[in-house]
């Protein structure tokens, strides 16, 4: 029969394919639906449709299937060997979709039947490609382009849709995966990916389709599992193994995660449960004795602390609410003052608060970059009031956190504030902290050296508590070494192990033309070894706590002796 191609029938069938549809099964099954009367009056009697679509980012394993769309088993019982009309476009991506169609029994296509056939072909393809895109858009909007679990988007979504919103039947997972970037290094960023895939894919196995696992950039992730699984989940993910790659070099890995922990009380929200299982991970990134810790009350304390602490910092520091402290470094041989190191206190509603309260927030948030200029400007303010003065000041240091290695302007800054108040070199000296990250080296040996070849002098702090100690001595042209308090905690005492490390770097920094000094000192037991194995210079309460500047001026000037 004669068909308008643009009758209200196939303009009413159309309408109802253009809603938001974001998967191909969605837009077949209307297409199933609503193509009927269609089929009926074009003498219609079988639509059938296969499609394949390759292996991508959002199709790790690719996609082929097939569907009939309509079959009149009245009118055609059965199916024809041949197809009367057969038509396969190919997609953008390599992909391929065949549109068949049949009449009715004893009926031929008419040229106009034909027509609506084709066309019908066409929008089957293009529908269903729409459909397919926007499901690419809508998961591109809610999962991680790499590992293919849900990104925090997508986290929402998946408790809004599937869970429902009730939560207090499942605990909430925040992980870090500890030292990844090693598994980088000593592979390759390849392989690193491929770990953080296997990773998803052991706990997507794991996890049944009411439990979710999303990658929440670089090596963190977040995870939702029913209340009876978590037992087993911690087990299994806290500490597993993995084999990188096949063939003759496969690459076995350890994956070591530290997890912070929240079963979901009744009533919370998502976005409350996300944040106590990430506090909770945050304590166990500071304990660092247990890689799992429950969450608790306290951590929203804590939390509301930091908040306050990040909320004031800058105003402040315009305040000049940071006061800038010295406690002086003596020479075990004369007892005499031989230079300082410039502390910060914050003084707070006329409270002193104490440097742990807020240094590690700052660290973290790395605002602490901010307060280590503060302080160094201060300390080259009153060192050139002192020299103005007629008081020759002693060599001051001035910490400087490793976060300040990712600035390459690092060794201008500090040379343009020497510069600024017009500081000879020799009074000053940047002490860094031991580096922990391999990605530090390069920048930490650059900066060094630029110091160097400016006169300024460069301490590395807390010795002996990182990664790179014998590098330390060995590479970088540093003028003193800061042994850590930590290692002469147990000097002295019978079979000290303690005894036998310190001694031992103590020699070999002299060997090496390295100054070197104690922290920590605050025992005449610490002090007579320490000189016993000619190391002369120490700091610590046995001989001054930071002073304020009046204070450390009357060191200066000999009022006060040791």
């Amino acid at each position: 029969m004669d068909i308008s191609l643009w009758n209200d029938m196939y303009l009413d069938f159309r309408s109802k394919l253009l809603g938001s549809i974001y998967s191909t099964d969605e837009i077949f099954g209307i297409m199933a639906r609503n193509v009927v009367n269609l089929a009926l009056q074009a003498n219609i009697g079988y639509i059938h449709c296969i499609y394949y679509v390759p292996v991508s980012q959002f199709a790790p394993n690719g996609i082929s299937g097939e569907f009939t769309a309509y079959h009149d088993t009245a009118r055609l019982p059965t199916i024809p060997s041949t197809t009367d009309f057969s038509e396969t476009i190919s997609t953008g991506e390599q992909g391929s979709f065949t549109f068949q169609a049949h009449p009715v029994d004893g009926h031929s296509f008419t040229d106009n039947e034909k027509q609506l056939v084709q066309l019908l072909s066409w929008d089957f393809f293009i529908l269903s490609g729409r459909a397919h895109l926007i499901g690419n858009t809508r998961k591109a909007a809610i999962s991680d382009p790499m590992t293919g679990a849900y990104n925090q988007a997508g986290i929402f979504m998946f408790c809004q849709q599937v869970i429902g919103g009730n939560l207090a039947d499942y605990t909430a997972y925040f992980i870090n995966l500890k030292n990844f970037k090693y598994v980088n290094k000593s592979t390759s960023s390849q392989q690193g990916d491929l770990a953080l895939k296997m990773y998803v894919n052991k706990i997507s196995q794991f996890i049944n389709d009411k439990e979710i696992v999303a990658r929440l950039g670089g090596d963190n992730f977040f995870v939702l599992t029913k209340k009876e699984h978590q037992e087993e989940f911690i087990s299994q993910f806290s500490n597993c193994e993995m084999t990188l790659g096949q063939g003759p070099k496969p690459v076995n890995i350890r994956i070591q995660a530290r997890m912070g922990v929240y079963p979901i009380e009744d009533k919370v929200e998502i976005h409350d449960a996300l944040n106590n299982a990430a506090m909770s991970l945050q304590a166990a990134r500071a304990i660092k004795t247990r890689d799992v810790v429950f969450f608790s009350k306290e951590m929203l304390v804590r939390a509301m602390h930091q908040k306050e602490i990040s909320n004031e910092f800058h105003n402040a520091i315009r305040n000049k609410e940071f006061v800038v402290f010295y406690q002086p470094k003596v020479d075990l041989l004369t007892r005499k003052l031989m230079g300082a190191e410039a502390l910060v206190r914050w003084i707070r509603h006329k409270t002193i608060v104490p440097p742990m309260d807020f240094i590690p927030i700052l660290e973290r948030e790395g605002t602490i970059c901010d307060l280590d200029f503060y302080v160094f400007e201060t300390t080259c303010a009153d060192i050139r009031q002192w020299l103005d003065a007629g008081i020759e000041p002693h060599r001051i240091s001035a910490n400087f956190s490793k976060l300040h290695l990712r600035n390459p302007e690092l060794a201008n800054n500090v040379l343009s504030i020497v510069r600024k108040h017009n500081v000879p070199s020799k009074y000053v000296e940047v002490e860094l902290t031991e580096s922990a990250d391999f990605d530090d080296n390069a920048a930490m040996m650059k900066f060094v050296n630029a110091m160097a070849e400016n006169g300024i002098a460069v301490s590395i702090d807390d010795f002996g508590t990182g990664y790179s100690t014998l590098n330390v001595l060995k590479d970088y042209n540093i003028t003193t070494i800061k042994l850590d308090k930590s290692l002469l905690d147990h000097v002295g005492t019978p079979n000290s192990k303690d005894d036998v490390i310190v001694r031992n770097v103590v020699k070999m920094a002299n060997e090496l033309n390295k100054e070197i000094i104690a922290e920590g000192v605050e025992t005449e037991t610490q002090a007579e070894y320490l000189k016993s194995i000619q190391c002369n210079n120490v700091q610590g309460f046995l001989f001054d706590k930071p002073l304020v500047h009046d204070d450390f001026q009357k060191r200066l000037t000999g009022e006060v002796v040791y």
